[in-house]
């Protein structure tokens, strides 16, 4: 179940996400926990958690090649058992699990803060070009900054 370099072999997947995981969700506690994670990518990010310990993983994904690709992908590395994929989140949407991940850009404009309380862990991240960003930021007031992408258009927060 895991690869030698997994950057280089989602990057060659055309899936170039991966590189920034171990600093994104790197330090979160997800063993034995289910992680609903929107912004899926072709599963890269199910693959990390899953190494991190997660039990299950539900993920949101809009683009449709990209999901195309995540059968090949768990299939390679053997977790199809362990992630279910599912495509474009809408707001309203909230599995059960016991932790939420938003990452997936223009989102979190949709994100109802007060459904996350269900979960033990959520986080949420906010890009540059969100619409109504300053009230959002203000409404996650108390949340942990966890992550700041290389060109500063992203920030993660987690609670």
């Amino acid at each position: 179940m895991s690869v030698p370099d997994p950057i280089k072999y989602f990057r060659e997947r055309g899936c170039d996400y991966y590189y920034e995981y171990d600093e994104s969700y790197g330090s979160l506690d997800l063993k034995d926990k289910v992680v609903v994670h929107v912004g899926g990518d072709c599963g890269s990010s199910a693959y990390y958690f899953i190494l991190k310990g997660a039990r299950y993983v539900i993920f949101y994904e809009k683009d449709a090649e990209l999901l195309r690709k995540y059968m090949t992908v768990c299939t390679e590395l053997g977790f199809c058992d362990r992630a279910e994929a599912r495509g474009e989140w809408r707001p309203g949407e909230y599995p059960d699990g016991d932790a939420f991940i938003m990452d997936c850009e223009g989102c979190e404009a949709g994100v109802d803060l007060n459904a996350l309380s269900k979960y033990s862990l959520a986080c949420i991240a906010v890009h540059a070009w969100t619409p109504d960003k300053a009230s959002l930021l203000k409404n996650m007031y108390g949340w942990r900054l966890q992550y700041v992408s290389n060109d500063g258009q992203e920030l993660m927060f987690c609670r």
